[in-house]
C-alpha cells in the first residue's frame, strides 16, 4: 500500500509540472515576408537591422527577384525594423526608412540600378 501512495504522490508531482505552451496559441506568432525585385546591375545582400542587431536574410541576384522570411521572434519589443540592400562587388549601400512591425506584414522592396531610387511598400 506504501508504494501505491508514493507512486501516486510522484505521478501527480510529475503531472502538475506539466504545462502546455502559451506561445502556441499566440495570435501574433505570424511571420512576415520581404520580396525584394532587383533591377540594380549586381548582386545585393539584405539585411534585417532590428533592436541594435543586423541579420542578413540572403542575396538577390542580378536583375532577379527573391523572397525572404522574417521570423516573428527575432522583432523585439520596440516592434521597429529596417532593411539595409549591400551591393556586393560594387559600391553602394541603401538603408530604408524604419518601420513599425506588424505579424504577417508584407514588405515590397524595389531596388534600381541607382539603389537611391529604390521604392517600398508595406502591406
Amino acid at each position: 500500500m506504501r508504494n501505491w501512495l508514493a507512486m501516486l504522490m510522484v505521478v501527480g508531482m510529475v503531472a502538475g509540472c506539466v504545462h502546455r505552451s502559451v506561445s502556441d496559441g499566440y495570435q501574433g506568432a505570424v511571420d512576415s515576408t520581404v520580396h525584394v525585385e532587383n533591377h540594380h546591375w549586381g548582386d545585393v545582400n539584405i539585411f534585417l537591422l532590428h533592436d541594435g542587431q543586423r541579420t542578413r536574410l540572403g542575396t538577390v541576384t542580378a536583375a532577379s527577384d527573391a523572397t525572404f522570411t522574417i521570423p516573428w521572434r527575432i522583432i523585439g519589443s520596440a516592434g521597429q525594423l529596417q532593411l539595409e540592400a549591400h551591393a556586393i562587388a560594387l559600391p553602394g549601400t541603401l538603408d530604408s526608412e524604419t518601420m513599425s512591425y506588424r505579424a504577417g506584414m508584407q514588405i515590397n522592396w524595389t531596388l534600381e540600378t541607382n539603389l537611391e531610387r529604390a521604392t517600398l511598400s508595406t502591406y
